[in-house]
């Protein structure tokens, strides 16, 4: 038999047996509720009552299983339904890069070679024909040609999925095939295995963006000719798949001579962009014609002012369109839309852009402006410092260009979080303990050397899991169950807890304490923290990891709900019991339940409102506002120039100071007359 024939009669095993187990609940959740409301006595009532609601518990899970089991594996099935995701994060993306509704027409061109248009690139990798990298010198639209190529490639065949990759997300494994499987695992939600099949059957076109961001500095390419030369002997079933490469123009000159001009590499230059075609990006970005005569007089005054360089650059022509626009909405005369002077040094033209982004609308907006872009430089601060320094932890380099929001708790400090971490997990442990106090400490020795084993050896696990360094996402994986160096160690917890139970209190608060204890253990730490289905492929993105650590901390909060009910209204009272146990459970699942999700709100804790109190929300309207771009699981910079200013050049105090005096104007000046 096939291992497709046996993985198929085990899931329809599998799906027998969860029905079944699924049918016996139900029965017994119709046949405990009327003799819930017959018992007279309150130990009954909080008997049944815990019963219903584990049986409850336990049917969302047989449902989950069964969404599990109907999973669908078929790489082409899969294939289809990741194009349609990845074609609307990329065509997102890359309205966020460009910031208006228009294109940029660009050009590339290979030696002498005329010019190749964007189809053409995508044409050639779309047939397997070739390796490209494209070099350009900063902002001149390297990435940005990265996501329009995707695009091309998504609409042309759909055959190919293209994946974007921004190379600072390289961990440095030898084996270029198991970290692309790995960073599809991750940012599309698929199972590790799904991700290497579809690697391996070459339907994954890798697009590879920032080779210069291997290295700490310009001249410091040894890293990324140490990762070019294990891209070039890559090979898919002894053939060599084709990909793009984009590279800064200084880093690809300062790569060793036989790599830059390696047989099976075809290297592009970005060019400039046109006098023509900026002034008509202009003309339809700012008043959505082709020929437009504010936008015309803007590109005449600045070629005029010996200022072509910025209509050159894609970077600084999508500055210099929404600046133009800004100003334009809030009532700016043609004339002064944009001057040659604010244009003759980027960093002049990025303050002005940041200002006509941020100090416009209510006044309570623009001072949450304000508070915004303080911690948006911080944040840059901190970027910046792990590039300088070259700063490491734990064996984990920190990042230097992604905001990785559940890997950035250190910007709080590299003990603070983990003391903080620790400090919630005690605090709100300490209602359980407080119960099961009054539980054991009146059934002799046995019962008292129960308790202080177990709080002991809580105590010592909560020290482990909450101060160490790095902790796992929640990806959970139901197929580790099936693996004895996860499952045996959980099991084994598990029905340890339950023979205590068992002998302390009775047969059936054992087999509730060892089901608690199984699936409890599983979602935080055991299995739970694997679990990745084809069932539902999406893209990630920054938010994605901490929305499911969030759940998988809800659920783990969920499934020990029905017992601490039950023996909260069994000591205090049915319904204070009940009412104190759904309380307990909610905040626990709100908050500690689940590793990284604590350790998130430790950062924030433990920043003390130097970083902002919601960092999600944060960060979502700064990648609004166009200072930052999603780039998978994570946000960076939409721009180098915008991280250095940040960094460097950023002044909180100057924003508060023009926020209010604009406002002082707008007081003196009066109501309008009508």
């Amino acid at each position: 038999m096939t291992r497709s024939g046996r993985q198929q009669i085990l899931r329809w095993t599998a799906a027998v047996l969860t029905v079944l187990v699924g049918v016996v609940l139900v029965v017994t959740v119709i046949r405990f509720i009327p003799a819930y409301r017959a018992e007279p006595t309150l130990s009954g009532q909080s008997g049944y009552l815990g019963t219903i609601l584990g049986a409850v518990a336990l049917l969302v899970v047989m449902v989950q299983c069964l969404r599990w089991l109907a999973r669908r594996e078929e790489p082409l099935g899969l294939l289809a339904r990741l194009q349609l995701k990845v074609a609307s994060d990329v065509a997102a993306r890359a309205a966020q890069m460009r910031r208006t509704a228009e294109d940029i027409d660009l050009a590339y061109g290979a030696g002498g070679e005329p010019g190749t248009t964007l189809h053409a690139l995508a044409d050639g990798l779309r047939h397997r024909q070739t390796r490209v990298v494209l070099v350009a010198h900063p902002g001149r639209g390297k990435s940005y040609s990265t996501l329009r190529i995707a695009l091309e490639l998504v609409d042309e065949d759909p055959r190919v999925l293209p994946l974007v990759v921004p190379l600072s997300r390289w961990t440095g494994q030898n084996d270029i095939t198991a970290w692309l499987a790995a960073f599809v695992a991750v940012e599309l939600n698929v199972s590790r295995r799904s991700a290497r099949e579809l690697i391996e059957s070459g339907d994954v076109l890798p697009l590879l963006d920032g080779l210069d961001e291997l290295c700490s500095t310009e001249e410091a390419v040894e890293p990324a000719e140490w990762f070019l030369q294990r891209l070039v002997e890559w090979r898919l079933r002894g053939k060599r798949p084709p990909f793009l490469l984009t590279c800064r123009q200084t880093t690809w000159r300062a790569i060793r001579a036989d790599l830059r001009d390696h047989h099976t590499l075809t290297a592009y230059t970005v060019r400039p962009v046109g006098y023509a075609d900026a002034t008509t990006y202009l003309s339809r970005s700012i008043g959505g014609t082709d020929r437009f005569p504010v936008a015309e007089s803007l590109a005449e005054s600045l070629r005029d002012a010996g200022q072509v360089k910025a209509l050159k650059s894609p970077w600084q022509l999508s500055m210099v369109a929404e600046l133009a626009r800004n100003r334009r909405a809030v009532g700016g005369s043609a004339g002064q839309l944009v001057t040659g002077a604010e244009t003759a040094d980027v960093r002049s033209l990025v303050a002005r852009y940041v200002e006509s982004v941020v100090l416009t609308g209510p006044m309570w907006r623009r001072l949450r402006n304000v508070a915004d872009l303080y911690w948006l430089s911080r944040y840059a601060r901190y970027l910046e410092h792990n590039r300088v320094t070259q700063a490491s932890f734990a064996g984990r380099i920190l990042p230097s260009r992604d905001i990785v929001l559940h890997r950035l708790w250190p910007i709080a400090g590299r003990r603070a979080p983990r003391f903080v971490d620790f400090a919630m997990c005690v605090l709100l442990s300490a209602p359980g303990f407080v119960w099961l106090t009054l539980i054991l400490w009146p059934r002799g020795w046995l019962g008292r050397g129960v308790l202080l084993v177990g709080a002991l050896t809580w105590v010592a696990m909560l020290a482990r899991t909450s101060t160490k360094p790095w902790v796992p996402a929640a990806t959970p994986d139901w197929s580790r169950l099936g693996n004895p160096r996860f499952f045996l160690p959980q099991a084994a917890t598990a029905l340890l807890i339950g023979a205590a139970a068992w002998v302390l209190l009775g047969p059936l608060v054992g087999l509730i304490g060892f089901a608690t204890s199984w699936l409890a253990i599983g979602l935080t730490v055991g299995f739970g923290q694997t679990l990745a289905t084809d069932a539902r492929p999406e893209i990630v993105g920054p938010l994605g990891v901490l929305r499911h650590e969030r759940t998988v901390s809800r659920l783990s909060a969920a499934v020990v709900c029905p017992a601490v009910v039950w023996g909260f209204s069994y000591t205090w009272g049915l319904w204070p019991g009940a009412v104190l146990g759904i309380g307990y459970c909610v905040i626990v699942g709100e908050t500690v339940a689940c590793a990284l999700w604590r350790r998130y709100l430790a950062m924030i804790v433990a920043s003390a409102f130097r970083m902002p109190p919601a960092p999600a929300r944060c960060l979502q309207r700064m990648c609004a506002f166009g200072f930052l771009r999603p780039a998978g699981i994570s946000y960076q910079f939409r721009h180098d120039d915008l991280l250095s200013h940040f960094a460097h050049r950023h002044d909180a105090r100057e924003h508060l100071r023009r926020v209010r005096a604009r406002t002082g104007a707008r007081q003196q000046a009066g109501p309008p007359v009508e």
